[in-house]
């Protein structure tokens, strides 16, 4: 599969804390969650290992609401550029912190998103096909290394960008929310094969 994301988490504080502590998840908020999304009565399907919730199938929303935040994940939140998102995280988050990781690997892209505040702060999207999509903002201190040089990729000569997409993009997960799909693990990485996550699809019943 790869590496393939489309998540947001709404935080009141440190979002890898949403999935350390996923046994405290309400499901009758997190359908709501889901219906936000897809805009439209869901219901409950079997719950997803997060490795895969964060790359539900076109249709499904993988979505938990614990106390202090709220995941949500869903392929329509996919968008080369993901400051495009930034009016409706924004309305979500009511003045929370809010990160988006976004990557597909078939494709070499990647893009990441921090809004606080009802704004946008940084804003990072690219492919070696589309180059910087968008730089937006201060970057932050764990993408140093990738636009110092720190991280080229080796064995592609000539390759379009200093540093793959995808390494940046599970660098941004690992920060953010704690774990990663694939690449080097850190101490205290949480194992993505472990946690559950709610997930819903179109209520073709109703």
């Amino acid at each position: 599969m790869g590496s393939k994301a489309a998540v947001v988490v709404v935080a009141e504080g440190d979002p890898r804390e949403a999935f350390q502590r996923v046994q405290e998840i309400r499901q009758d908020k997190s359908r709501i969650l889901a219906e936000r999304i897809l805009g439209t009565a869901v219901r409950a399907r079997e719950s997803l290992p997060l490795d895969l919730a964060v790359w539900p199938d076109s249709g499904t929303v993988c979505a938990a609401y614990l106390p202090g935040f709220e995941i949500l994940c869903s392929r329509e939140l996919a968008r080369s550029s993901p400051s495009h998102l930034t009016e409706m995280v924004c309305e979500w988050a009511a003045g929370r912190h809010a990160y988006g990781v976004f990557m597909d690997s078939a494709e070499d892209w990647s893009a990441f998103t921090v809004w606080s505040g009802g704004e946008l702060v940084r804003g990072v999207s690219l492919s070696p096909g589309s180059g910087v999509i968008e730089d937006l903002g201060d970057r932050l201190p764990f993408e140093a290394p990738f636009w110092e040089g720190e991280r080229r990729v080796l064995h592609t000569p000539g390759y379009a960008l200093p540093f793959h997409p995808i390494d940046l993009g599970n660098e941004a997960l690992k920060e953010f929310f704690g774990f990663i799909l694939e690449g080097r693990e850190s101490v205290g990485c949480l194992d993505p094969e472990e946690i559950e996550i709610p997930a819903f699809q179109v209520d073709t019943r109703a």
